[in-house]
């Protein structure tokens, strides 16, 4: 008779605290609107945070900032954003673990003749980032949003109590174009 020896349970979730420390990558894009002056963005290389696994859903927020140079007249613009699903190695988070629950808007805005945006209203939280194109995750209304403005945009990751401890990247790209 063979006797086997106890083999150890694969565990989706480590025997003793674990950490995961999970990293993004933000990609900015700028668009010009010919005749109406040029709209810019930009955002941090990386963003990051960090999760302690404990068995139940989570549900951390990151704040990522978003400087808005608008010069010339625009009649409105629109941010736009998406993320990359959640990957470390073979695991994965759901596909639609990123959504923004909410923008600040700035408090003050910078160069001559600058105006702070007045948001549209057309934007509902949250908003759930696809993995690719992009959501509206914020409305400036016309002829707001002059100048320089920096932004923050409150983003949660769906963290499920089953994910394996690692670290996860995932791609933030975001957008901005004109209209009303």
């Amino acid at each position: 008779m063979r006797t086997l020896g106890a083999m150890p349970a694969r565990s989706l979730l480590l025997s003793r605290l674990a950490r995961s420390l999970l990293l993004l990558s933000l990609g900015a894009l700028g668009f010009a609107a010919a005749g109406f002056g040029a709209l810019s963005i930009t955002t941090p290389v990386t963003a990051s945070f960090s999760v302690a696994l404990n068995g139940a859903d989570q549900t951390p927020v990151y704040q990522l900032p978003i400087t808005v140079t608008s010069n010339g007249t625009q009649s409105g613009w629109h941010l736009l954003a998406s993320a990359t699903q959640f990957v470390n190695g073979t695991f994965t988070f759901p596909a639609t673990a990123s959504a923004v629950v909410s923008v600040t808007p700035p408090a003050a805005c910078s160069g001559g003749s600058c105006s702070l945006p007045t948001p549209s209203g057309t934007v509902a939280y949250p908003v759930s980032l696809p993995n690719t194109g992009g959501a509206a995750i914020y409305s400036a209304t016309s002829p707001t949003g002059a100048q320089t403005n920096i932004m923050t945009a409150n983003v949660q990751v769906t963290t499920p109590a089953n994910v394996y401890a690692g670290t996860y990247t995932s791609t933030v790209t975001v957008t901005i174009v004109a209209g009303p």
